[in-house]
């Protein structure tokens, strides 16, 4: 897919305690930390990694969507100790619509920090400013409280419930959408 903004590289994005980046084969064992941890995993549709041969897939179909899809990567990095702690996605990017999914996964040791809430603001500042779009939505179980909450905080709004939505870990289950539209959106 070739988007809208001729993007030719995964664009750096910066806030107060983060860089989100592209994420390279450098990031593996901090990506496997996170990915090999079944409390991170467990509302993920993706299986734990188990080696980090699972890692160094991960991030060649990474850059592989990149080029052919419509998935932006990036690795969140903490500034304070230029860690690689998480990933953001801007994922299933309709350009003709104006809207973009977004997902996000975080190492437990940086839950509870507002870190994906800022991560998330600034990609869907991102996502109106740079891209233009008009709609920016995400989803998550029902039973992931916290996803929930990092939405909300974000200033996305919920939209309801799809009901044995995605499989996930050989079990439907039922996702919360949220979104946010560009004419709520403030910036800053």
């Amino acid at each position: 897919m070739k988007y809208p903004t001729n993007l030719i590289e995964v664009p750096a994005i910066n806030t107060e305690r983060l860089q989100l980046r592209k994420i390279t084969i450098e990031d593996a064992e901090n990506i496997f930390e996170y990915a090999s941890d079944p409390v991170v995993n467990t509302f993920m549709p993706w299986e734990t990694h188990k080696s980090i041969n699972d890692t160094y897939d991960f991030i060649k179909m990474s850059d592989e969507l990149f080029i052919t899809s419509d998935i932006i990567d990036w690795a969140i990095e903490y500034k304070e100790n230029k860690k690689m702690i998480g990933g953001i996605s801007i994922r299933r990017w309709n350009d003709q619509n104006k809207c973009a999914d977004v997902g996000y996964v975080l190492s437990r040791r940086y839950w509870n920090k507002g870190i994906i809430t800022e991560a998330l603001k600034s990609v869907i500042e991102f996502c109106f400013v740079q891209l233009k779009l008009n709609r920016v939505e995400a989803h998550c179980d029902e039973n992931n409280y916290a996803s929930q909450k990092v939405m909300e905080k974000a200033g996305m709004i919920y939209e309801g419930t799809l009901r044995e939505k995605v499989l996930i870990k050989d079990k439907f289950v039922n996702m919360r959408f949220y979104s946010i539209l560009k004419s709520e959106y403030k910036l800053g």
